[in-house]
């Protein structure tokens, strides 16, 4: 089958190319994934009860929602840090 610009085939439409991801991207993405397979692990293998203490009350809870709460305000935390560093040194910056 040819088309009507010159002879040649019609090239049909086919998915749009994404640029390739830089090899830092891809050090970072199987960091990431490491990190989350090796939590993941680690949750799993601690998961009996333990009494855990709060400023005013203490429970009874699952050592995997222990682990699990203390990884999100680690994250929570150091995201915080990085933000107020961040807007510190803009603030600093001469205008």
């Amino acid at each position: 089958m040819t088309s009507t610009t010159g002879g040649a085939p019609a090239k049909a439409p086919g998915p749009a190319r994404r640029p390739k991801r830089s090899n830092r991207e891809v050090a970072r993405l199987v960091v990431t994934g490491l990190g989350l397979v090796l939590l993941i692990a680690f949750v799993l293998d601690n998961s009996q009860t333990v009494k855990v203490g709060f400023v005013f009350f203490s429970t009874q809870l699952s050592l995997i929602w222990v682990l699990l709460i203390a990884a999100a305000l680690g994250a929570l935390v150091d995201r915080l840090v990085i933000y107020l560093a961040q807007r510190r040194r803009r603030a600093a910056k001469p205008k």
